[in-house]
């Protein structure tokens, strides 16, 4: 099989093997580079006052610098340190491999061995393979990326005091290799028994708790998950506390549950026989990946069939692994309803699918626990068993001491799975509350308050301030919306902009759903202080909205409904160099509205501005307020426009109903899908991409696309008469001009004329614009080059534009390339000196 076709969980068990190849070769000595290590465990074994070493950070002066990770790969066959190390970055770079050996078309899942992870790992454009090695010189790109460098960022360290303090090494992978921020060290744990021997009388009691329990079982701690869980509900009132909806949400969400003693599905309408009150009991949801493989569903001719005592039970209805093996959870924790979607919604029924779609949120947000199965990439797979080639209890000798990797970081083994990546369960994660995470090598319990697994199983005795501040994992909440509840406009900018850039990169089975994806968590967290939004952008801070930027390769998703105006039409990394929508003060320059090609009526073609909650193409909220927005957001006149300018919109917006008779639609393409209609000044101004930045190397095939004032100056690249700027990337390009921009032209530096649309004034000297421009010159953020940063210091007040590409054949009807930025007073001057008037078109 091709590892393109591999799941992330299969990826890992290959990446097993190799680390127990590796294990498995082991030897109890230790290289020439390693040996300094041993000199100073005997060091400290031999002391007497223990409190005379102290852990040190990255470029202490007491850490041992190693060799490169070239030398580790080259020696872990010989040397017990290196080959622990070299476990240490299988572990380290997982997804990162996973996704660069994807891209490696050649390699197929059997051929998976350490030379091709070393060639994957060079392909990451980091050091992890030395500039000086022999492999790295081969490779142009390496080369390119560092003219000069500093032989110090090449080197492991390692601060063996720890030991005393943490009760492990701390090490520090090289600079170009390390993840965080905050660049955290890695830590080698010893055995529980010898760091109370090293130690005697002198261990730390918080070391003593951290370090992990050796484990060797291959079964599931499912008596600690109900210990867990009932620990929470007797002692977390934070946790027991549900975000109670109002009588009408309670009323649809959800419409039916899974009786796991009677084996049925239950209705909880109160209008129908054999109901539950929903109020009266607690249910459990369950979020999993369903996979490409059909299988067993509800259906409306089996909705009465499911509904009989006992049903589940019967043989011929065959339901997935991940589905029977839930609904054993469930009864085992003591609960006897279940919440899961393939079973609880009538799959082939539109009206039942909106409505519970629409109200996800308060599904996920009402139930007592959400049991995750991350344990794969269809439902098939069983979620009690465990992995335990995949458990770190793994220990090297070194100096007479044994050492493991640490207990993976519980946020980090959830990100590595396919649930992660994939669109529906981010809302999943966002709304529920307390969860029991099961992956391929351990089982966790999480609440807002606490998590455990069989690694670092619950102990009462423990105080919860110790607990908090020594034991507690990273939670995997984190990789769910960044966001503060509340209607303020500044949290809900916030929350929308962090749940924009995390949707985008997750998958779905049909890319259309990626607004029902994002419906509830808008509903739920947004709608109060954006107010309503359309495909995915809010109304009332439309130029903002519309000023999202690739922060890497982007490819159009397969959805016809959705436009290219909206981050939502685009698979791939986005971001939103600003940071926020509210506070901005952008003063819009054209008139606009939402139309959709609705019917033809009388013969002639109708356009309507839509607010049905049923209709998918908008990012819609609930029936209510869908319901008062149909009412309210309608405006007579002659003339399509919609006279909104700044961030402080007024109460009612001046939407309305567009005819036919109206003089616009003569210049009007006609698609059957939502598009915005513009009337603004649109000029033509010559454009060259510059080679990627360095700052961007994290980020792919992205580009600065530089604005000139002339022909000649983008020629010349004279930065004198640079203008403005955009930032765009290969997927885009190739996407609408596959002929002009080859993705194989070194520095892709072609000079061409576009068509920008103004939408509206920003002023740069705003103190949160300042603060980011300052972000920017100073970190590896590589929103803005030095270029133009230079450029909006000397003059602040810019246009924000928008790339155009037309249609062929079709004058009015455009897409969106990028957006960007050219300086107010060079506008004003190409489009007096070019007699540029105001043109209306269609955006799609």
């Amino acid at each position: 099989m091709s590892i393109s076709h591999l799941s992330i969980e299969d990826f890992k068990r290959t990446l097993a093997a190799l680390d127990s190849q590796i294990f498995a070769s082991v030897r109890n000595t230790l290289c020439q580079v390693c040996h300094p290590i041993f000199l100073r465990l005997d060091e400290i074994l031999s002391s007497t006052d223990k409190s005379d070493f102290h852990p040190g950070t990255r470029d202490s002066t007491g850490n041992i610098r190693l060799a490169t990770i070239d030398h580790v790969f080259s020696n872990y066959h010989e040397c017990g340190f290196c080959s622990l190390i070299l476990r240490l970055i299988l572990r380290a770079k997982e997804r990162h491999l996973y996704n660069a050996m994807r891209s490696m078309p050649s390699v197929e899942e059997r051929l998976i061995s350490l030379d091709t992870i070393r060639e994957a790992l060079k392909s990451l454009g980091s050091t992890t393979v030395s500039k000086t090695s022999s492999i790295a010189n081969s490779i142009s790109s390496l080369s390119d990326d560092f003219d000069i460098f500093d032989p110090e960022d090449l080197i492991l360290q390692v601060s063996v005091d720890a030991v005393c303090d943490y009760g492990a090494l701390s090490l520090w992978l090289p600079l170009g290799d390390s993840e965080d921020v905050d660049d955290n060290d890695f830590q080698l744990f010893l055995h529980p028994e010898d760091y109370r021997v090293i130690m005697a009388d002198a261990q730390n009691p918080e070391a003593t708790l951290m370090i992990p329990k050796p484990l060797d079982r291959d079964t599931r701690d499912m008596d600690l998950m109900k210990r867990c869980l009932e620990y929470c509900r007797k002692n977390h009132a934070k946790c027991n506390q549900s975000a109670a909806p109002s009588t009408e949400a309670l009323q649809t969400a959800p419409s039916r549950l899974i009786d796991v003693d009677d084996m049925r599905l239950v209705p909880t309408n109160p209008g129908i026989d054999g109901h539950v009150d929903l109020y009266q009991v607690e249910y459990v949801a369950l979020s999993y990946v369903w996979g490409r493989d059909p299988f067993f569903t509800l259906q409306s001719p089996n909705l009465s069939t499911l509904c009989e005592k006992d049903v589940f039970r019967d043989p011929a209805i065959k339901l997935p692994q991940t589905i029977l093996d839930a609904i054993e959870v469930t009864k085992f924790l003591g609960y006897r309803y279940i919440w899961i979607d393939s079973l609880c919604i009538e799959q082939d029924s539109t009206e039942d699918t909106i409505t519970q779609i629409g109200s996800m949120h308060v599904i996920y947000a009402q139930a007592s626990l959400t049991i995750v199965a991350a344990v794969g990439d269809s439902a098939q797979h069983s979620i009690l068993h465990i992995d335990p080639n995949q458990l770190s209890s793994k220990y090297h000798t070194v100096g007479g001491l044994r050492f493991c990797l640490d207990r993976p970081e519980f946020k980090e083994v959830v990100a590595a799975s396919t649930w992660a990546t994939r669109g529906w369960t981010l809302q999943e994660l966002t709304c529920s509350a307390r969860f029991i995470f099961f992956t391929p090598e351990r089982t966790y319990f999480s609440c807002a308050l606490g998590n455990w697994n069989e690694d670092l199983p619950l102990d009462e005795s423990i105080p919860p301030e110790k607990y908090q501040r020594y034991l507690r994992d990273e939670d995997p909440k984190g990789l769910g919306l960044d966001m503060e509840v509340g209607g303020d406009a500044q949290k809900a900018s916030a929350t929308y902009i962090s749940m924009a850039e995390k949707l985008s990169t997750r998958n779905f089975t049909h890319d259309k759903d990626i607004l029902k994806a994002s419906l509830g968590m808008y509903t739920m967290y947004i709608v109060d202080g954006l107010g309503m939004a359309v495909a995915g952008l809010p109304l009332s801070y439309l130029g903002a909205a519309l000023m999202w930027q690739p922060n890497g390769v982007l490819s159009r998703r397969r959805c016809e409904g959705i436009p290219s105006w909206s981050w939502a039409s685009w698979t791939g990394p986005i971001s939103y160099p600003l940071g926020r929508l509210d506070g901005l003060n952008i003063e819009l320059t054209l008139d606009w509205f939402i139309d959709e090609w609705k019917a033809l009526r009388f013969g002639r073609p109708s356009y309507a501005v839509r607010t049905s909650p049923g209709y998918i193409p908008y990012l819609q909220v609930d029936a209510r307020i869908a319901r008062v927005a149909q009412l309210t957001l309608r405006a007579p006149g002659k003339e399509p426009s919609h006279h909104y300018f700044g961030d402080n919109p007024p109460p009612v917006l001046r939407r309305r109903i567009v005819t036919p008779k109206e003089r616009w639609r003569q210049n009007l393409a006609m698609a059957e899908k939502t598009v915005l209609a513009f009337g603004g000044t649109i000029c033509s101004f010559p454009i060259r991409l510059r080679e990627r930045d360095h700052s961007l190397q994290t980020s792919g095939q992205v580009h600065f696309c530089s604005i000139f004032s002339s022909p000649e100056a983008s020629e010349n690249m004279d930065n004198a008469e640079l203008i403005g700027e955009m930032r765009v990337d290969s997927g885009t390009l190739q996407s609408f001009f596959s002929d002009e921009f080859s993705p194989a032209a070194s520095n892709m530096g072609i000079a061409t004329n576009v068509e920008l649309l103004s939408f509206g004034h920003l002023d740069f000297s705003i103190e949160h614009v300042q603060n980011v421009l300052y972000l920017n010159r100073y970190s590896r953020r590589g929103n803005f080059s030095p270029e133009f940063l230079a450029l909006v210091d000397a003059n602040s007040d810019v246009v924000l534009v928008m790339w155009l590409f037309r249609h062929p054949g079709e004058p009015h009807a455009t897409s969106r390339v990028a957006v960007g930025y050219v300086l107010r007073s060079r506008w004003v001057e190409a489009v007096e000196e070019r007699g540029r008037t105001r043109e209306w078109i269609r955006l799609h």
